[in-house]
């Protein structure tokens, strides 16, 4: 429980952010169009309502109506409140007729009058061969923009917190000296770096670059001794189940310098971005003695990488043809 609690402050800021992105994703794509379609029904209903009053009031004080009176009530209603109204003047006069019959205070006979002047407007009333083009409705437009611009930006955030934790993570890597990194994570890895390593020393047995080891009783610091015709490469190979970090790097450049050879260094999960950074500039100032960097988790990827670096396929280019960095579990 503690641990958790732990891992929920030290991550608070980017579950918050998380959440936003969300919340923000939710927003543009459920509650901005609903927000926008309900704006463009009020309008209507709105525009409804004023439209039924202003009729019902000229056929109760018995004033002269037509159906192009309406027509044009209704068109100076849409360019007024910039909505398409969805209702034409026969359908508005026998909704106005269901009201005038309904209002049980209005006298039955006046309401019998009524009921002839709406029949004699609604006589005049013919429906349009074509159907008649309404307005441009810029609710569903507005609806698609600000869904749209709602989903840019919260696709923007999620990449920014993907691209930070993944710096975080790299930070945290780098911050580690050495295999510290990897042997407090997981016991069950050693059986695995051991097959990782045993399988390079086939594969560079295999292509005939393996030399024997230095006789002497000490360790030499590194896994295998490699040669073309050209030099000698001094080999480590690192079985990691995170990102390759500084502290792992920096040891083995200072390997390679006591040395006097070139190095090979084989990362079966990656390096982090300032790890391949630090060896882009060992190599640049150390013609002689380089540092051959190969990310690959199979037999066939090491031997192909491992052939070009040795061929000399890989001289100019093993920093970036031959090295890759990705992201570890």
């Amino acid at each position: 429980m503690k641990s958790l609690f732990n891992w929920i402050i030290k991550n608070a800021w980017n579950l918050f952010g998380v959440i936003g992105v969300a919340g923000t994703f939710y927003f543009s794509l459920v509650h901005v169009p609903d927000y926008v379609k309900d704006v463009a029904t009020g309008k209507a209903n709105v525009v409804h309502e004023s439209l039924m009053d202003d009729v019902q009031e000229l056929l109760f004080y018995e004033k002269s109506v037509t159906i192009e009176d309406i027509e044009s009530f209704i068109r100076g209603k849409e360019l007024k409140q910039g909505v398409s109204y969805p209702y034409n003047p026969d359908e508005i006069l026998v909704q106005v007729q269901e009201r005038f019959m309904g209002n049980k205070f209005i006298p039955l006979e006046k309401r019998e009058s009524l009921l002839a002047s709406i029949r004699t407007v609604r006589e005049g009333y013919s429906p349009p061969a074509v159907s008649a083009e309404k307005s441009f409705d810029w609710s569903s437009i507005l609806s698609w923009v600000f869904s749209g611009l709602g989903v840019f930006i919260a696709a923007i955030g999620a990449a920014s917190i993907t691209r930070k934790l993944k710096n975080d993570r790299e930070t945290e890597v780098d911050m580690v000296a050495g295999d510290v990194v990897i042997n407090q994570y997981h016991s069950s890895m050693t059986a695995a770096a051991y097959e990782f390593e045993k399988m390079v020393g086939e594969v560079l047995a295999e292509i005939g670059a393996l030399k024997p080891m230095p006789e002497g009783p000490y360790d030499h610091g590194y896994d295998f001794l490699a040669a073309d015709k050209e030099r000698e490469y001094i080999v480590e190979v690192k079985r990691y189940s995170r990102l390759l970090g500084l502290g792992t790097a920096r040891e083995f450049m200072h390997k390679v310098n006591q040395s006097g050879k070139s190095g090979i260094l084989v990362v079966s999960s990656g390096v982090t971005k300032r790890t391949q950074q630090l060896i882009d500039e060992h190599n640049k100032i150390s013609e002689n003695q380089k540092v051959y960097l190969i990310v690959a988790d199979s037999k066939s990827q090491v031997k192909s990488k491992l052939s070009d670096v040795l061929s000399g396929k890989a001289s100019n280019k093993s920093k970036h043809s031959d090295t890759t960095s990705c992201a570890g579990v």
